[in-house]
């Protein structure tokens, strides 16, 4: 039997002052891709439970585990015991007593394993395109430990709150608005993105710290990123909160079409533009064209497209073509108007 063990710390505040809460959550026998963050219960309710979150890599199995939990010397873990073997669900009704009977809190505890989605893979946020309390075990793409709930945008509203994309395919860009809910940014905070092969080993693609200020929150800023070819995860973490909520907003990340194991030669599809018109050479071979302006966002979708697709609506700039061909393989490839 494989083994999880947790080792939480539950700091006790006084009663009516705070909520019994889990500080920190080690995890040993299976890596993880975040850390453990929670949204805090209130004492001694039976309807404000704490909500513990955590993300693991794709393909982690979380059916038959062994978990531990460890908590502070004046309280203990009431239920249930024992602890179940099962956390590919979430596990309900963890309740943690002072050992004097003055006060005790309930979580319910979510171990999330990510999905992978196929490139370009794109999270557009706004009202009637993201729910931040949309996420199940079939969700492709994406995960994210305690995002602020609620929200039709990703805000980050306390330190260890994470947001996390997995995909299949070789990326090229990363394309995403982020922003600072306050007027100035706080130099004392820290908020990384962070790119992986696995999951597991994680490499800073960007910071913002007392040196790299985050943009606030208006005007908007879109950034854009080269990320390296073998990373298959990105990471958004709220790494240490001094002040302010963070949000997220309209995420895209592009394949990269060199890399993949088709290239446009291979079906003799290209495409140019000319003028108001975007050329496709073989565009029979196609089913389906999407494409996306350099924001994330769709601004055409053509079924069966025909070698001249006009394209007047759109903006002079860059964009992105998404080819489905007709056997399903899709590539990606650029093209300015």
């Amino acid at each position: 039997m494989k083994k999880i063990t947790f080792l939480a710390i539950f700091v006790m505040l006084a009663v009516g002052a705070s909520a019994q809460r889990i500080s920190a959550l080690t995890v040993e026998g299976i890596p993880y891709s975040v850390p453990f963050a929670a949204f805090n219960p209130t004492n001694n309710s039976e309807t404000t439970l704490g909500d513990g979150q955590m993300v693991f890599p794709a393909g982690t199995d979380l059916s038959n585990v062994t978990v531990s939990l460890n908590v502070g010397t004046d309280s203990q873990v009431e239920a249930p015991v024992p602890l179940p073997t099962n956390w590919s669900s979430t596990v309900t009704g963890i309740k943690v007593t002072k050992i004097d009977l003055s006060s005790w809190a309930k979580y319910n505890i979510t171990l999330k394993t990510i999905k992978p989605a196929s490139l370009p893979l794109e999270i557009k946020t706004g009202a009637g395109n993201f729910d931040s309390n949309s996420w199940t075990k079939e969700t492709v793409g994406w995960a994210a430990a305690c995002i602020d709930k609620s929200q039709t945008l990703i805000r980050f509203g306390s330190a260890n709150r994470s947001f996390m994309l997995a995909f299949t395919d070789a990326p090229d860009s990363l394309i995403y608005t982020i922003k600072f809910l306050a007027a100035t940014w706080d130099v004392n905070n820290i908020f990384d993105v962070d790119g992986s092969a696995d999951g597991i080993t994680w490499t800073s693609i960007k910071q913002y710290n007392a040196t790299v200020a985050m943009p606030i929150s208006s005007p908007a800023v879109i950034t854009r990123l080269k990320i390296a070819p073998e990373y298959r995860y990105i990471r958004w973490i709220y790494t240490k909160r001094a002040s302010t909520n963070v949000s997220l907003e309209n995420i895209m990340v592009t394949k990269d079409t060199t890399t993949g194991t088709l290239l446009p030669e291979v079906h003799k599809v290209k495409l140019y533009t000319s003028g108001d018109q975007l050329q496709i050479v073989n565009a029979e071979e196609i089913s389906r064209l999407k494409v996306y302006s350099i924001a994330g966002s769709q601004v055409m979708d053509v079924v069966n497209p025909s070698s001249e697709t006009n394209i007047q609506s759109l903006n002079r700039g860059m964009y992105i073509a998404e080819l489905r061909l007709k056997n399903n393989v899709v590539y990606s490839a650029r093209f300015m108007k």
